[in-house]
């Protein structure tokens, strides 16, 4: 039986890659950087969904050296999460990450796991490190993403900066410094994950969505009239791979009032526990 190793399992695109493993009876290890004393009730309402499964083990990254994994199985690392977080450490982080790559290799390349990176699609610069160290793993893959969405997305996103109601200088912040080419619904790219695995020999993959203007389609339901009509359309097109479409099962209407009641809620609760 393998096991899958997800680093960045509190994060966004992690969490949900995490929960869906555990969903399927397989058996996960969590690693994170996540500083539970900046956003406490945001760790507990993840640890409540992943935690208490009997197939979930939790480490933090500075232990992420120390595990000893099998080629069978699957490393997860979520770059995306760590372009679109919030945390201080990235060079700490992706130096940690390399190390545990180099330790894998040192088996020797065929007895590496298998290695999939989620990738920004608009930005891999900073992470040349990790792209440099996969090469020559035969079962590596990079997998780049456009922008993806749902309930807990990354706080300096910008559907998430709009439902929120921020400041008008940090919505356009948010939007000027984001691929406004494409979007994804969380639970329709994590849904096609093994499928685009499985069906794909290539080595990197770019996921597309089926719903043409997808983000633009999600601003118009995100953004008032004001900030929408101030950023055109972006016609940007950035091809990184082989493109693999995701059939979206999520309408951008439908995935942006889920975020929206998913937000709501988690403004009620931090109220709560602060009354």
């Amino acid at each position: 039986m393998q096991t899958y190793i997800v680093i960045g399992a509190y994060q966004f695109i992690g969490f949900y890659v995490t929960q869906y493993f555990l969903n399927q009876g397989e058996e996960v290890i969590g690693i994170d950087w996540a500083d539970k004393e900046d956003s406490p009730y945001i760790m507990e309402e993840k640890e409540l969904e992943i935690g208490r499964s009997a197939n979930y083990i939790y480490f933090p990254v500075k232990k992420l050296k120390i595990l000893d994994i099998s080629r069978q199985d699957t490393v997860f690392i979520s770059c995306y999460d760590i372009h679109n977080g919030k945390s201080d450490k990235t060079e700490w982080l992706l130096s940690e990450i390399v190390s545990f790559i180099e330790k894998c290799k040192k088996n020797g390349l065929s007895e590496t796991p298998n290695i999939v990176l989620f990738m920004p699609v608009e930005e891999e610069r900073v992470f040349q490190s990790i792209i440099s160290s996969i090469e020559g793993i035969d079962s590596a893959k990079i997998l780049y993403l456009p922008t993806v969405y749902g309930p807990w997305q990354s706080e300096g996103m910008s559907f998430e900066a709009g439902i929120n109601q921020r400041g008008p200088s940090v919505i356009e912040a948010a939007i000027t410094n984001e691929y406004r080419g494409d979007a994804l619904y969380v639970t329709d790219f994590v849904n096609a994950l093994e499928g685009v695995l499985n069906s794909s020999s290539e080595r990197s993959i770019q996921l597309s969505s089926n719903i043409a203007d997808h983000w633009n389609e999600c601003a118009k339901h995100v953004f008032d009239g004001e900030i929408a009509s101030s950023f055109a359309p972006s016609t940007l097109s950035i091809k990184k791979g082989s493109i693999v479409e995701v059939e979206c099962k999520t309408d951008p209407q439908e995935g942006v009032a889920l975020q929206r009641k998913h937000n709501k809620r988690l403004s009620l609760l931090k109220k709560w526990r602060k009354a």
